[in-house]
């Protein structure tokens, strides 16, 4: 079976400096894959040009099987690839429930004359993302925080708020950035045990970024190591944390 995922040769730079260079791995349907690496390892960047927000130098991205990089950002949700960010992106004076909402509007057919004339079926279709958007809250344990605002809520509450309107475009593919960065040992056990209950039951293949390498290594299936651009290591959670490379890359050349 072809993969959901194909990266090849992903090369950028930033003037003389490399980010990536030639960076090739696949994601299977239906896996968990961690992305990992030291601070600079070019992580991040090349989740920005998984959805767009970078254009690479060299190099392929596709998504079963379809190249990625010749469509606009705003055709990445549409294809079926969600994403949540390292900083988060909500809007802080919108409700809990209206920003869950926003990510349900990039598969809605209505548009800004349908909604000015307030035809019958955009109320419709609004109701129906309406609906939508509170099980998806009844999923991740939000309903209470319904009508909250976002400003406020506790950062590992906004970090779930973040994870459900990322569901809310139906994604099969969904790139994690960081969901552990800034939560305390409980919520990182408890983010970890979501990422999983969410692959089980949303039939959703997932590729996260992440620091925290005992949540990593707890629910993936596999891990890509970056560093310095370069990949250095892919394998499974046990195979990689024996990989002399990688061990050099995380303690030195002394470890």
């Amino acid at each position: 079976m072809a993969p959901i995922l194909s990266v090849r040769d992903l090369t950028v730079r930033f003037g003389g400096i490399i980010a990536l260079e030639s960076v090739s791995f696949d994601v299977d349907e239906g896996q968990i894959v961690g992305l990992i690496g030291p601070n600079g390892a070019g992580k991040t960047t090349l989740f920005n040009c998984l959805s767009r927000l970078y254009t690479p130098d060299r190099g392929e991205v596709l998504f079963r099987g379809r190249p990625v990089l010749p469509l606009p950002p705003y055709r990445i949700a549409e294809l079926g690839i969600g994403r949540t960010f390292q900083n988060l992106a909500l809007f802080p004076t919108l409700t809990v429930l209206q920003n869950v909402m926003v990510g349900l509007h990039s598969r809605s057919r209505s548009d800004f004359l349908s909604n000015a004339m307030r035809l019958p079926w955009v109320g419709r279709e609004e109701a129906r993302i309406q609906a939508t958007a509170l099980e998806l809250l009844e999923f991740l344990d939000l309903t209470a925080l319904a009508q909250h605002p976002a400003a406020g809520l506790p950062f590992g509450t906004l970090k779930r708020v973040e994870l459900a309107r990322s569901l809310a475009s139906q994604p099969s593919l969904l790139l994690l950035d960081e969901p552990a960065s800034g939560l305390n040992h409980e919520e990182v056990f408890a983010i970890g045990a979501l990422i999983q209950k969410v692959r089980a039951t949303r039939a959703l293949t997932v590729l996260l970024v992440e620091h925290h390498m005992g949540m990593v290594m707890q629910v993936s299936e596999k891990v890509v190591v970056l560093d310095f651009g370069r990949k250095i290591a892919e394998g499974t959670p046990a195979e990689v944390r024996r990989d002399p490379n990688v061990v050099r890359a995380y303690l030195g050349e002394a470890a």
